[in-house]
């Protein structure tokens, strides 16, 4: 990837971890990082959801050695705090809307190489979140 200003933000990786009852926090630089609000106009109201996008170069960091993402962790723009176990089950976006829950993880590879990992939350018009791509 191209080291330009897309790839310029920091992210906080969490990770609970219940069988050691703690909370793995990893700090990404050199990523992209796009967190927000989706609302759509229908006929009940506005339907809304979170929408994220997390894309990290292999050569910001390397996923497997420097870093594990996976359904379910949150993710924090910028450098987020450090938690302890019992803070945990509190940090989501309902109470935190700077936290964002990750849905899918796709590690990318350009010529048979590890290339860089996206990672979001899919979101669609009816507000109903994750879906497979065939939908």
């Amino acid at each position: 990837m191209r080291n330009n200003r897309l790839f310029a933000r920091t992210v906080t990786l969490y990770h609970g971890d219940t069988e050691a009852r703690q909370v793995v926090r990893t700090v990404l630089h050199g990523v992209f990082w796009e967190h927000g609000r989706r609302r759509i106009p229908d006929g009940d109201g506005t339907a809304e959801g979170a929408s994220m996008l997390l894309v990290v170069p292999e050569t910001a960091a390397r996923y497997g050695t420097d870093y594990t993402l996976e359904p379910g962790d949150r993710l924090c723009g910028g450098e987020g705090p450090e938690l302890t176990w019992e803070e945990w089950p509190a940090f989501v976006p309902a109470a935190r809307p700077e936290v964002a829950v990750v849905q899918y993880v796709m590690p990318m590879t350009l010529g048979g190489v590890p290339h860089h990992l996206e990672a979001g939350t899919w979101w669609t018009g009816g507000g109903t979140g994750a879906h497979s791509l065939t939908n």
